[in-house]
């Protein structure tokens, strides 16, 4: 009973004397921020073993606590074989034997041999196919670890949040920071999520036995020290930007809060995205040339009526000097009658089907993929400003695109909703501020240059 007091206090001795292993100073950090806390992430580049330091935690929580469930979750079966279960697997065969006759190993579960069903590890699927998989989990003990975390769907994370009613749970996930969205990229950058966290960073030369010569090696191989591959595999730093984002995160960032002066004459510009009666927010941004006016405002389950009165409003209490040449709206849908309203108020309403050929269709899928593309250029300028709303910078860093033929596609709406995250509304509200064709637009240097061709058909003024 002593040793196993001496175990449960000091993990780093267990795994000394478990399996004849010395951790290093990193695994140590690891290892101890794991004990003496609920939620951990850890972001990591390659080769300083984190893989075998959670396969230690995993039998730490199996020898040292009753009524234990430790549970494993990645995105594929060939990833978790390959990975933490063959790093199971080495640890099980070094077990002294009066700890490895407590346990039995099998393809999918390590358990004890007294306690099949009160004490035991097992792996399980986590993607889109099967987030069911991380609903149900209770026990007194609850230790939880999500490796390759960025490949694991928002949804799973968010089921996962039940075993945090259980008497001592743990969640512990594990990734190299590969992408600039999702759940995992969150604890570490998003201000209100990450705050709840316990951050580990490792990079590759956390390992000792990293020589120069090795180092330098690996550099080259990885395409020196500027790549993305680099910063992701070597430093365990997040990428600073996806490589198949629309919008780089980097080029956003610096456009937080910037100082700029907006070209003198040049119109304001509203973007509005509505949604439908029943869903969570429609979204009012508000453009003058580079700068991008105050925070976007988010309008709770309303019906198109109550919507087309919240938007004359706004547009009412606004100084004069800064009301919109025209209010830019995604007509499909409730947007359809929402537009018609406002127009019959004398609003500068302007039908935006995003759907529609775009302007440039030899370059892009539809004119919804034009915008975004657009919205990238924007930013590319540099001399632009964005306020510093996480929502806001998250949204537009997150669709990805494809190429179908030689013309750019943008992720929609509902594939990324699939993928668990929130639909960019606020992104597109801002967006929808580029199809904007105002009679004095060509003044400002972001403008179009010639009016894009919209369905006004049905004008009830």
């Amino acid at each position: 009973m002593l040793l196993l007091e001496k175990f449960r206090d000091d993990i780093p001795f267990f795994c000394e004397q478990a399996f004849g292993s010395t951790l290093n100073p990193k695994q140590i950090e690891f290892v101890e921020a794991y004990q003496s806390n609920t939620q951990i992430t850890f972001r990591g580049g390659i080769g300083f073993g984190k893989t075998f330091s959670m396969a230690v935690l995993i039998f730490w929580g199996l020898v040292c606590h009753n009524d234990v469930q430790v549970t494993i979750f990645g995105p594929s079966e060939d990833q978790i074989k390959a990975g933490i279960w063959k790093e199971v697997s080495n640890l099980y065969a070094k077990l002294p034997p009066y700890l490895k006759e407590e346990f039995e190993l099998t393809a999918t579960r390590v358990y004890r041999r007294a306690q099949p069903t009160a004490a035991f590890c097992e792996w399980r699927l986590a993607n889109k196919d099967n987030v069911e998989t991380a609903r149900g989990i209770h026990q007194i003990n609850n230790f939880v670890f999500v490796d390759e975390a960025t490949g694991v769907p928002d949804q799973v994370f968010a089921e996962l949040q039940n075993i945090f009613t259980d008497p001592n749970p743990k969640l512990c996930i594990i990734s190299n920071p590969s992408r600039t969205s999702g759940f995992f990229f969150d604890t570490w950058e998003h201000p209100d999520i990450s705050s709840v966290w316990t951050k580990v960073h490792g990079k590759l030369t956390d390992n000792p036995g990293i020589t120069s010569d090795r180092l330098k090696s690996i550099t080259a191989s990885f395409g020196g020290v500027g790549s993305n591959e680099y910063r992701v595999k070597v430093l365990g730093e997040f990428p600073l930007e996806d490589e198949d984002g629309v919008i780089p995160r980097d080029i956003v960032v610096e456009a937080i809060d910037r100082k700029v002066i907006p070209i003198p004459g040049f119109p304001v510009i509203w973007g509005f995205d509505p949604s439908g009666t029943g869903k969570d927010r429609s979204v009012l941004v508000k453009r003058r040339d580079n700068l991008m006016m105050g925070d976007p405002i988010l309008y709770g389950n309303m019906d198109p009526e109550q919507l087309a009165a919240r938007i004359r409003e706004e547009y009412d209490r606004t100084p004069a000097k800064d009301r919109p040449a025209e209010i830019c709206i995604d007509a499909l849908g409730v947007g359809h009658g929402i537009a018609g309203l406002l127009r019959v108020m004398g609003l500068p309403v302007k039908d935006v089907v995003v759907s529609n050929k775009a302007r440039d269709p030899d370059r892009y899928y539809s004119f919804r993929d034009e915008l975004w593309f657009k919205g990238k250029e924007w930013f590319q300028t540099g001399n632009v400003s964005i306020p510093n709303n996480p929502a806001l910078i998250s949204e537009l860093c997150l669709p990805k695109y494809e190429f179908v033929g030689a013309k750019h596609k943008v992720q929609s709406k509902k594939e990324i909703r699939k993928e668990g995250r929130k639909s960019p509304d606020i992104a597109d509200a801002f967006l929808l501020t580029f199809a904007s064709d105002a009679k004095n637009q060509h003044f400002g240097k972001y403008a179009w240059n010639k009016p894009i061709a919209v369905n006004r058909s049905w004008n009830l003024i």
